[in-house]
Formats: C-alpha cells, sequence, structure tokens
C-alpha cells in the first residue's frame, strides 16, 4: 500500500513538474493571452517579407493597399489549428498601427490564405524592442510550394498523316 501511494504521489508530482516546464516555454503575448509566443521575434528583412507575403493573401493585400510598414517581425507560436504555429507582425509606427496576420491551413488547394489576427495600437515597450533590435535578417525560408496544376499523367499523341499547319 505504500509503495502505490508513493508511485502516485511521483507521478502527480513529475506531472505537475512538466506541466509548469511546458508554461516556462511559451509566454502569453502583449495584449493576447490566448497566444503563447515561443522563442524571441525576428526582425524580417523586405525579401523575408515578400516571401511571406507570398504565402499570405491578406498580408499581402494588406501591405499593397497601405504600403510595407516600418518594422516587420516573425514570431514563433504554439501550435493552434489550423493556423501556421507562427506570426507575421507589422508595425506603423507613423501609423500607430500594430498589426498581426497567420497562415491558416484549410485545403491543400488553398496554399496562400491568410488572415488577420489582431490590430492595435503600437505599445511603447514594443516601439523600445524594436529600436534596440538587431538588424533585419533574410530568414532562409524555402520559396511557397503550390501544388501541381498539371494534371498526373502524360499524354502521348500520334502523329496524323498530312501537311504539318503553317506550311
Amino acid at each position: 500500500m505504500l509503495r502505490v501511494v508513493t508511485v502516485a504521489m511521483a507521478m502527480v508530482i513529475g506531472g505537475l513538474v512538466s506541466v509548469e516546464r511546458g508554461m516556462a516555454e511559451g509566454r502569453p503575448a502583449a495584449n493576447r493571452p490566448e497566444i503563447r509566443e515561443v522563442g524571441d521575434p525576428v526582425l524580417l528583412s523586405r525579401a523575408s517579407l515578400a516571401n511571406e507575403m507570398r504565402r499570405n493573401s491578406d498580408l499581402r493585400y494588406w501591405v499593397r493597399l497601405y504600403g510595407p510598414p516600418e518594422y516587420a517581425e516573425i514570431q514563433q507560436i504554439e501550435i493552434q489549428e489550423p493556423f501556421a504555429p507562427y506570426e507575421v507582425r507589422l508595425f506603423y509606427l507613423k501609423g500607430n498601427r500594430y498589426i498581426v496576420f497567420g497562415r491558416v491551413h484549410v485545403a491543400p488547394s488553398l496554399y496562400d490564405y491568410g488572415v488577420r489576427k489582431y490590430v492595435s495600437e503600437v505599445d511603447q515597450a514594443d516601439i523600445d524592442r524594436l529600436l534596440t533590435a538587431q538588424p533585419a535578417v533574410d530568414i532562409a525560408t524555402s520559396p511557397a510550394t503550390f501544388p501541381e496544376t498539371g494534371a498526373p499523367w502524360v499524354v502521348e499523341t500520334v502523329p496524323v498523316e498530312g501537311q504539318a499547319l503553317g506550311e
């Protein structure tokens, strides 16, 4: 009986330690406690932002409509289906706007579907962090992969007797 109680207590303590460790890995996003950030955000260069625009339709339309932001960053987040495990964050300091975009996996035929997840004013803490951040780097990402549009089979034709067109 004592052995069973000891094993049960060890399992409970082990479970609490693992839950605490999981809570320590992700931190809640500012003003959005339902989103858990993993690691630090990374500033995006113009080339990396253009690459993300090819992958996210709403991000692409927003930047085309309002212009490029002063700062853009990517933040890894804990997975929440159907969203991709990261967000792209735009900072328009002149317009005092902070916009977050996420990619959504809906169907294989919708490879660039994205949504605007959050819009607010830029927080002073974000401005301080952005102004003291490391310079933006090109994130080595593979180009967006698109499903094949052609048929998965090969059609062979047999030449027909007669003159070729255009002769």
